[in-house]
């Protein structure tokens, strides 16, 4: 099994005996006691330049004076270089510990720097000012290669994996590489410097250029930031050559957090903070330029965010997390990536959402939620709100219209004024990893292996009072007009729907035959999705075909597919059967009737 990769324990293990000799001879120096034994509580290190450590040992020595034995708390502070492997290791002082000072750079046990989300712009300001000042001063795009020479690096191009999964790596010590060859369609083995970073040079095909300065620059922050916490792990590891070993470190916790630094700081240092503000600003004078009286702020933000990513030769992704990192919480509603699709953008009082919070659920999630949520199941059973493009949204015309394809969407309107008709929900995640790393929801976007789920919020926003008046009213008198009987139930509801026999049939694709007995044989038994299939078509609210699946001899169970049937039946009854069939497929079922 192997060992925690610990600073503190590798100054136990190795240096102990130097530890211990030199309080002994600061103790006869400056009193009385004798030296029993020594305990060694903690190690604080601080990051110093290149690979060397300045650490302070905080030890607990075993005194005895006379016949007494009592404590003493002692700072001995330290140096060594771990690119020697510590073999200089020098104890600098030995002092009565006063309590744990506010050290400057510490790093952790692992020797990972200690970054705040909060620090990372100071901290890539830093970077840029000590590497690259002229990208501060004027609005630039750092040349990735340019930057890694500075930090006095090379670049190789070599292919890292045959599917091409690997964009760089960081090599740290001279050391042999797998590569991908080509030519013999293998894995060969080729020595590489330390200092060097490999870039698979397909991805300038496969994806682009901005993808690869991405690559090279947050391998340049392994470099700048990890080299430490590498260089500790072969303390422990000899073999390990790689930081994307697997083994390297047994707490995965430090890999993630290694990465969410490298990931968090590359966009910081590709558009820096105060010259990027300015972009913003000159892009904003732009847009209303061009546009005049025809802006509207969705129309700003995605102005904003294309022209932001050609720019800096980021993607889009990376331009809009850049805008919500620096305040600009108006890019929360564009390029808003849901079940494999961009939604329809849209925008909303500044300030109403918390960074946990959303307007856009998924398929998934809105059924789980529906079928599980109490408070949620109240107000969709009502029929007051349609799931439309990822949201669920007051069923009004001034909010939701049919487009030219029979589609439901969200009017302009509605996607201006989110807050006065979708509900808000909640995003939660049980995933260990992005609890400890990814404190910040807004990047769900960008990290699709992170399962969030969307819990209901209950919304004091939306007020829906008139409406639900006048859709009561309108309900009440349609029920006391419908039949005892499941037929004359049937043939009533055609009535109400105002469609012909042919067109009934071809909103809900129920054969004329199957039609036809629903609308005269009371002693035929319709299957639950014959009954799905006509509330569908016929466009009728949640209250009425639970009216109509009562005078049958079908019920609604809890199974996973009556769940999703429930769900069309409470949020999706305004969208064709077409569209409701794309929702069943998506969650594995079969569609509904038989499309031409």
């Amino acid at each position: 099994m192997e060992k925690d990769i610990s600073f503190t324990q590798y100054i136990k293990a190795h240096f102990f005996p130097a530890l211990f000799d030199a309080v002994k001879v600061h103790l006869e120096k400056t009193s009385h006691e004798s030296l029993q034994d020594l305990e060694i509580r903690a190690v604080y290190v601080v990051d110093a330049p290149f690979v060397r450590l300045n650490f302070d040992v905080v030890a607990v020595a075993k005194l005895v004076m006379g016949q007494n034995l009592f404590d003493a708390w002692l700072r001995i502070s330290c140096t060594g270089d771990l690119e020697k492997q510590l073999e200089d290791f020098q104890i600098l002082s030995v002092s009565a510990y006063q309590g744990k000072p506010a050290y400057q750079n510490p790093l952790s046990d692992t020797l990972l720097p200690y970054l705040h989300r909060n620090q990372l712009d100071a901290v890539a300001s830093e970077i840029i000012k000590q590497y690259y000042p002229e990208a501060l001063f004027t609005n630039q795009v750092i040349d990735a290669m340019r930057f890694a020479q500075n930090l006095g690096l090379d670049i190789k191009m070599r292919k890292l994996s045959k599917t091409g999964t690997i964009f760089g790596e960081t090599i740290f010590t001279d050391t042999k590489v797998e590569i991908y060859d080509r030519i013999s369609d293998s894995i060969v083995t080729e020595e590489i410097k330390g200092g060097t970073i490999l870039v698979d040079p397909s991805h300038y095909l496969t994806r682009n250029n901005g993808s690869v300065n991405n690559t090279i620059i947050h391998e340049c922050v392994h470099w700048l930031l990890h080299r430490k916490a590498f260089a500790l792990a072969q303390f422990f590891q000899p073999k390990v050559r790689l930081l994307r070993n697997s083994h390297t470190f047994t707490n995965m916790t430090t890999l993630d957090w290694i990465e969410w630094q490298a990931n968090a700081l590359t966009p910081r240092l590709q558009m820096p903070l105060v010259p990027f503000k300015a972009k913003v600003k000159e892009l904003r004078g732009i847009y209303h330029y061009l546009n005049g009286e025809q802006s509207n702020l969705i129309g700003e933000m995605i102005y904003i965010i294309d022209r932001l990513a050609d720019f800096y030769h980021v993607s889009k992704m990376a331009a809009k997390l850049r805008l919500l990192d620096a305040g600009f919480e108006e890019a929360r509603g564009i390029y808003k990536y849901v079940d494999g699709h961009y939604v329809q953008p849209y925008a909303f009082k500044r300030g109403l959402l918390s960074p946990t919070q959303t307007f856009a659920i998924s398929l998934e999630d809105a059924i789980f939620q529906s079928a599980t949520n109490p408070e949620l199941q109240e107000k969709l059973g009502t029929g007051n709100y349609l799931y439309v493009d990822a949201h669920f949204c007051l069923s009004d015309p001034k909010f939701i219209k049919t487009n030219k394809f029979g589609r439901l969407e969200l009017t302009e309107y509605a996607r201006l004024h989110m807050e006065e008709c979708c509900l808000i929900f909640e995003l939660v995640t049980h995933d260990k990893k992005t609890s400890s790393c990814f404190d910040e929801v807004l990047y769900r976007d960008a990290n699709q292996d992170i399962h969030f789920e969307a819990h209901f919020s209950n919304d004091k926003q939306i007020n829906p009072a008139i409406l639900i008046s006048k859709r009561i009213i309108e309900l009440q008198e349609l029920i006391k007009s419908l039949p005892a009987s499941f037929t004359g139930t049937v043939e009533k509801l055609i009535e109400w729907s105002e469609l012909s026999l042919e067109k009934v049939e071809e909103q809900t694709l129920l054969s004329n035959r199957t039609l036809f007995r629903m609308r005269t044989d009371e002693d035929y038994t319709p299957s639950i999705e014959s009954l799905i299939q006509f509330s569908i078509g016929l466009r009728l609210p949640p209250e009425i075909s639970e009216v109509l699946i009562s005078r049958s001899t079908r019920r609604l169970g809890n199974t996973e597919r009556d769940f999703l049937y429930r769900f069309l039946l409470n949020s999706c009854y305004m969208k064709s059967i077409y569209e409701c069939n794309d929702l069943i497929v998506a969650q594995g079922y079969k569609r509904l009737g038989k499309e031409m």
